[in-house]
């Protein structure tokens, strides 16, 4: 499973953001803690997220997002978010009807998905859970309109999801008056992967994306561990490794310029022959 949360961020100035972030942790035959789970879209002003079964969830991610970049309306953004996830619904949903020789039926909480970004046509953010619906067998939609005074949007999606939907709700009930939520989403899921052991669901590094009002979205690298290295989308990078994405210090809110190495020469590969 997973936690993953999406929430809209309004900053001192009035300007509005939308954020994605999930932990890093897969589970299956093997676990690994490097797991993107926050999905780039073929257009600028929306992403995707995913919580569930990594062989359902993977699979529909792809399609979505080759149907996207297969039709140029979708692909330039003529096709505004709200129609999109119409047509997103339709995919999903004849996909897990063409499911054959299946060992076990699909469980709502085998694929839950956060679908959000810049409608042009509402002129504001909006964002969706997109869920599976046993009765019916067909993926529905839930829009999240209303969160707290100082959190107007947020959604939640993963096996601690309540937990951590109780840990946000509680610290804003103790400060109801206090300065409007920036990035402590962030904080507190980076809290809960640290206190979380390893036959947990959630695990590795943060990973961020936002998407802005004039429809570009951002991927962050977040500063992680000890010595605070720089991941992405759950990766550590490589000290020669080159990254025009800012970092994100998950702890502070701090936000850094992209760091920029020179590399002399190649890193050496391995001789195979000894």
């Amino acid at each position: 499973m997973t936690l993953a949360l999406a929430w809209l961020a309004r900053r001192a100035d009035g300007r509005e953001d939308l954020y994605f972030a999930a932990d890093s942790r897969t589970r299956g035959i093997r676990v690994m803690d490097l797991s993107p789970k926050i999905l780039l879209l073929p257009r600028s002003d929306c992403a995707i997220c995913f919580s569930g079964d990594t062989s359902a969830t993977y699979p529909l991610m792809l399609q979505l997002s080759i149907a996207i970049a297969a039709h140029e309306p979708a692909r330039d953004r003529n096709l505004d978010i709200v129609e999109l996830k119409s047509h997103l619904l339709r995919i999903c949903t004849d996909m897990m009807g063409r499911v054959t020789d299946a060992a076990l039926p699909f469980e709502p909480s085998d694929a839950q998905f956060l679908f959000g970004g810049y409608s042009w046509r509402s002129k504001g953010f909006r964002l969706w859970t997109i869920y599976y619906e046993a009765k019916s067998k067909a993926f529905r939609v839930r829009e999240a309109v209303s969160f707290h005074k100082r959190l107007e949007k947020a959604a939640f999606i993963g096996d601690w999801a309540t937990r951590y939907r109780g840990r946000l709700m509680s610290e804003l009930v103790a400060d109801p008056d206090g300065r409007a939520v920036q990035l402590r989403p962030l904080g507190i899921l980076a809290e809960m992967i640290r206190k979380a052991g390893r036959e947990d669901s959630i695990g590795g590094a943060p990973q961020l994306l936002r998407v802005g009002p004039h429809m570009n979205v951002r991927p962050f690298c977040v500063a992680w561990g000890p010595q605070k290295t720089h991941h992405l989308f759950g990766r550590p990078l490589f000290e020669y490794e080159n990254c025009d994405f800012w970092t994100v210090d998950p702890d502070s809110g701090e936000i850094c310029a992209p760091r920029h190495f020179r590399v002399d020469k190649e890193p050496k590969a391995e001789s195979s022959l000894g």
